[in-house]
């Protein structure tokens, strides 16, 4: 049985934790140590972090990372593992018990295993979506890959550089794009989504696109230097039509990037800024289409 190891960044979620303790708590996997990485908390956070590690029945440790940033108290986690395998989650989130258990008989030689992940809307639960893909593009316009459905082989999330720390939003995002450039051996489970992930006005992806576009502009402008191909400079460009129509809904200003795009594929992006600005869904897999 490998060893894993669920890294949890905190910074002030004193509200969401007690779920997040009672998920773990269930967590059937034995091979299994939980790495909680409190990032300055200015509430409680800290104090029942290290109650949980008292009572928890698997192994805890509490870590504390000084620098501001989800991403590097993941890299402080990353750090510390000592395991063969290695999982991010987020503090305000569900996890299901049984994730660990079912998935990791099923692991061989990859790199990396990637499934379908639940998110919660005001009430609502749907699954995300999931779209198996060995290219970057696929990841640049699906955003398949996030945060809770990569489970990473340690030594190579390590040795392709852990998570950017530059980045405050969309840090999953860029990560999945960099592991469809570095490997092709990923073990891909869409049979079944996993845990329950809570999109509130508190959370690193809400309330709006509008109130953290400086941020994802920048994800945007790590990507376009890290990729070179001419489908994924394509695919990132209707990205940001997407992008642009989904700011359109909420009332705020276009996404620019300046990649060398063929006229008729600056046609289609246009197309596709106007269908998603009206309401339209869905555009993304149209996108791919022409990738």
């Amino acid at each position: 049985m490998a060893s894993v190891s669920i890294i949890i960044p905190i910074w002030n979620r004193a509200e969401y934790l007690p779920r997040l303790f009672h998920s773990l708590s269930s967590v059937t996997y034995e091979e299994l140590e939980v790495v909680l990485v409190d990032n300055g908390s200015t509430d409680t956070s800290l104090s029942l972090c290290r109650s949980f590690a008292e009572e928890a029945p698997m192994v805890v440790t509490v870590l504390e990372e000084p620098r501001k940033g989800a991403c590097c108290a993941r890299n402080c986690g990353l750090r510390y593992c000592k395991t063969e395998w290695v999982y991010f989650f987020d503090s305000d989130d569900e996890l299901t018990p049984t994730f660990l258990e079912e998935i990791m008989p099923q692991v061989g030689d990859e790199d990396m295993v990637a499934f379908p992940t639940k998110q919660s809307v005001k009430g609502v639960v749907r699954q995300r979506a999931f779209y198996p893909t060995y290219s970057s593009s696929g990841q640049i316009l699906s955003l398949t890959l996030n945060t809770q459905s990569m489970l990473f082989r340690t030594s190579f999330l390590r040795y392709i550089g852990g998570w950017d720390e530059s980045l405050g939003i969309w840090q999953d995002w860029e990560l999945g794009v960099r592991v469809l450039l570095s490997t092709y051996s990923i073990l891909w489970l869409g049979n079944k989504a996993y845990h329950t992930i809570y999109v509130h006005d508190d959370s690193i992806t809400g309330p709006s696109l509008t109130s953290r576009i400086s941020h994802i502009c920048h994800a945007i402008d790590v990507v376009a230097d890290e990729v070179y191909k001419e489908s994924s400079l394509r695919a990132l460009y209707f990205r940001c039509a997407i992008l642009t129509g989904l700011l359109h809904r909420e009332g705020d200003e276009e996404v620019t990037i300046d990649l060398p795009v063929a006229w008729p594929y600056r046609l289609l992006a246009n197309l596709l800024r106007v269908y998603t600005a009206w309401g339209g869904r869905g555009a993304w897999r149209l996108a791919i289409l022409f990738c």
